[in-house]
């Protein structure tokens, strides 16, 4: 799966770029320029959606950085406004796109394709459920090597198939029948998965799924808000695409 870096200053475009994208890529975003140059040293992004009027350190000085790394990302670079300067600056830093704000979504995920090296836009549909559900999890921290992942993942594909079933009496039952454990084995192995993923979240990226509530605060969502909540979002997701 490639890594793509989303450094946008735009709450609504980020998000909804995001959101789209989920499934095809491993993502993560951004909303400040010293922020976004950190996590593209540690993320190692193949693709970056890069916002050149970025806070904190603006886009042509981040790209100037990035030149100097090894292995450089390729950057499809988004603005409200350029001149001559700008655009002699991005063709000498190699940037593979340009596109003018305000950007269409599929536009832009179009490029994206592009500059993968994926021609075939067939390739950016929605995967099957099952390795959406896996790309998501993986996408907001989750270790396939503990018990929970698995677990969670069943229990989410559940979810979305009997989206009435209850949780203790007839969803972890359920998941457990093919793990040979019961309910409450399944129930802790999946609250203890998401506690690890929780502490190592990106806040970001949790916060396209796990609204704060009124004061600001993000909490952590229970095993039934965490299931519920990423099977209807992916199931809305499902309906908008065919629509």
């Amino acid at each position: 799966m490639l890594k793509l870096l989303i450094a946008e200053g735009s709450e609504e475009f980020r998000q909804a770029l995001a959101e789209k994208l989920m499934g095809a890529y491993l993502i993560r975003v951004c909303v400040e320029g010293k922020d976004a140059l950190e996590t593209m040293r540690s993320f190692r992004p193949d693709l970056m959606v890069l916002d050149l009027m970025l806070p904190g350190l603006d886009g042509v000085s981040l790209l100037q950085r990035a030149s100097e790394e090894a292995d450089p990302p390729t950057v499809l670079a988004v603005s409200c406004f350029f001149n001559d300067y700008i655009l002699e600056a991005l063709t000498r830093l190699n940037v593979g796109y340009v596109m003018k704000k305000p950007c269409d979504i599929d536009a832009t995920i179009a490029r994206l394709a592009d500059l993968s090296g994926h021609m075939n836009r067939t390739a950016f549909a929605k995967p099957d459920p099952g390795t959406e559900v896996s790309n998501l999890l993986l996408a907001l921290g989750f270790s396939t090597k503990l018990r929970g992942y698995a677990y969670l993942r069943d229990a989410i594909l559940e979810q979305m198939r009997n989206p009435g079933c209850m949780m203790t009496k007839e969803l972890y039952p359920a998941v457990g029948k093919s793990y040979r454990a019961n309910g409450a084995q399944v129930e802790r192995s999946i609250r203890s998965s998401i506690e690890k993923a929780w502490d190592g979240r990106d806040e970001q990226l949790w916060n396209l799924y796990f609204q704060p509530d009124a004061a600001g605060k993000q909490r952590k969502p229970s095993n039934a808000v965490f299931i519920s909540g990423l099977a209807t979002r992916l199931l809305l997701g499902r309906e908008k695409d065919t629509e």
